[in-house]
């Protein structure tokens, strides 16, 4: 029995019955969440499908191959689990695992951490805090914001990082790495902000201070954004004036000439 894959309209009504689609399952359900349908693409197989009950009240269909919960399935059809990377889990607002109704089901945030902790560990065992420090096994790392060039025999301002190291678990040996603090500070979820919904997001300072990482400084915005360029503009001058100041003495050094 093949599924139909062309594209379905929003809403069908059959045998009086609204019904909505639910693209992830491939099947159709009511709000209410008491009725299932599926289409075939021979019509004389289009049929509601039994609605079964699971020991712990949950509601579910047998479609084969495989076995649909009903309330993903509404959820599905009617509210869409987010899609902007994090991980979420759905929710019975009533705490009513058989009652499958539309706007009983929600879509609730499984946090990484707790809202309030303000050190946070993450997934490459370096932890950051609230702040913008930045610790590896208890030692805080100290956050650069320049390196030397051997090829100009000058020191440049770079963007903001801490190096640190990690075991080859393949050689034997250690790599050295290195991470960009904003960059940190976002997956850590100290940034302000939803993302999701942004085509290029870029991490703002809102005191327009690159050297500012403490979270309430920190917000999610569009790089194509007035506030986001006008930062960026005065980083790079912060920075320019930065470097003057570490060449001060270096008889090699010039700026451009618009400088």
């Amino acid at each position: 029995m093949a599924k139909i894959y062309k594209k379905q309209p929003l809403d069908i009504v059959v045998s009086g019955i609204t019904l909505r689609y639910s693209m992830k399952y491939d099947i159709w359900v009511n709000w209410a969440g008491t009725r299932a349908y599926r289409k075939y693409n021979n019509q004389s197989w289009n049929r509601f499908l039994q609605i079964h009950t699971d020991i712990n009240g949950s509601k579910f269909l047998n479609v084969n191959p495989k076995t649909v919960q009903l309330d993903e399935a509404v959820a599905d059809a009617y509210n869409p689990m987010p899609n902007d990377g994090k991980k979420y889990k759905l929710v019975h607002n009533d705490g009513n695992l058989g009652n499958c109704q539309a706007n009983n089901l929600e879509w609730k945030e499984v946090r990484k951490y707790a809202p309030l902790a303000t050190r946070r560990k993450i997934g490459n065992g370096l932890t950051v805090t609230v702040e913008g420090k930045i610790f590896d096994k208890g030692k805080e790392l100290p956050i650069e914001k320049e390196t030397g060039d051997r090829d100009t025999d000058r020191m440049v301002a770079i963007s903001p990082k801490v190096r640190y190291r990690r075991k080859n678990n393949r050689w034997g040996n250690y790599d050295n790495k290195s991470a960009n603090i904003d960059d940190l500070m976002a997956k850590a979820d100290f940034v302000d902000g939803d993302k999701s919904k942004m085509q290029r997001p870029r991490v703002l300072h809102k005191n327009m201070d690159y050297l500012d990482f403490h979270a309430d400084n920190l917000e999610w915005v569009e790089e194509s954004s007035p506030e986001y360029q006008e930062y960026m503009k005065r980083k790079k001058e912060d920075m320019d004036k930065l470097e003057k100041e570490l060449n001060r003495n270096n008889p090699n050094f010039k700026l451009p000439d618009n400088q």
